[in-house]
């Protein structure tokens, strides 16, 4: 009798528990997140969320759109632009909200001097439109480089490397990259530029957000981002070697370590930084509310 009473309130004490409950809490999480610094900041939670779900890295915004824009999406949460994300939220046109931002830019200027800025030649530069293009826009560093705009970082990287441009927009880990690979055609490339430095904010600017879908719990995995990211980034060597570069489409581990200062991965919640996050979205004519970030 007592194992009957004790099976019947336990299962009252579920159904309540059930009722109560305003979001859903998932056992595992799907995360979609674009190749570079934002793939970086979850190396720390990479086994604990492909044991049950998935962790899937992506090169350009296409797909992270897609899924932004999909009727019943399987992400749990998409890692993307900022500017792309809130765009979609301002126009209804999906079911995410904006959770907090990832990067605070890491766009920098590679080439031989900074000399090579007054030189001729060609600037290659990508993201045309997207937050890369905009950052070179609002600097306006001054050159007499002819700019000319490519697909992708990879394309830029490229090149640099073949010699048909004299500097090159990268981003960390890529930057460093680029000058290793110079290292071995004997070509001595360098950061001659940080385009961070002339952004009117303490903090950088917000380039890679957490958008989260609507009524999802996924709190734990926004805990570690902070706790990860917030404090040095500990044991970062040790995550890369175990679940290899190739895996998390990085350059070499000891590249992603050099340069991980200069890709300014910081977790902060959206609801820390409305007004960063509202003056950088002016830029794209985007208006931020506090209806976009999530509950």
């Amino acid at each position: 009798m007592r194992k009957l009473r004790n099976l019947f309130l336990g299962s009252i004490l579920a159904l309540g528990s059930f009722g109560c409950s305003s979001t859903s809490s998932p056992s595992s999480y799907n995360v979609i997140v674009p190749a570079g610094a934002p793939t970086i900041a979850f190396v720390s939670q990479y086994e604990d969320i492909t044991a049950n779900g998935k962790l899937d890295i992506v090169d350009g915004p296409d797909m992270l759109q897609a899924e932004f824009v999909k009727e019943s999406s399987e992400y749990d949460i998409i890692v993307a632009p900022i500017n792309l994300g809130c765009a979609l939220i301002e126009k209804e046109q999906t079911d995410y909200k904006l959770a907090g931002v990832l990067t605070w830019g890491n766009l920098y200027y590679v080439g031989t001097s900074k000399d090579d800025l007054n030189s001729t030649g060609e600037l290659a530069l990508f993201g045309e439109g997207a937050v890369p293009g905009k950052i070179v826009e609002l600097e306006s560093i001054q050159t007499t480089l002819t700019p000319v705009y490519y697909s992708s970082a990879t394309s830029v990287q490229q090149q640099l490397l073949a010699g048909n441009a004299k500097v090159g927009l990268l981003a960390e880990p890529m930057a460093t990259a680029t000058i290793e690979k110079g290292k071995e055609i004997g070509v001595d490339f360098k950061i001659i530029t940080d385009l961070q430095e002339k952004y009117p904010g303490a903090s950088g600017y917000p380039q890679a957000a957490v958008f989260v879908k609507d009524g999802t719990n996924v709190v734990p995995v926004l805990d570690e981002l902070s706790a990860f990211n917030n404090n040095g980034y500990p044991e970062l060597a040790t995550y890369l070697e175990k679940i290899t570069v190739d895996a998390l489409k990085l350059p070499a581990a000891g590249l992603v370590v050099s340069s991980i200062e200069n890709q300014n991965i910081t977790y902060k919640p959206a609801s820390d930084v409305q007004d960063e996050i509202s003056n950088f979205l002016a830029i794209f004519n985007i208006s931020f509310d506090e209806s976009m970030i999530v509950k």
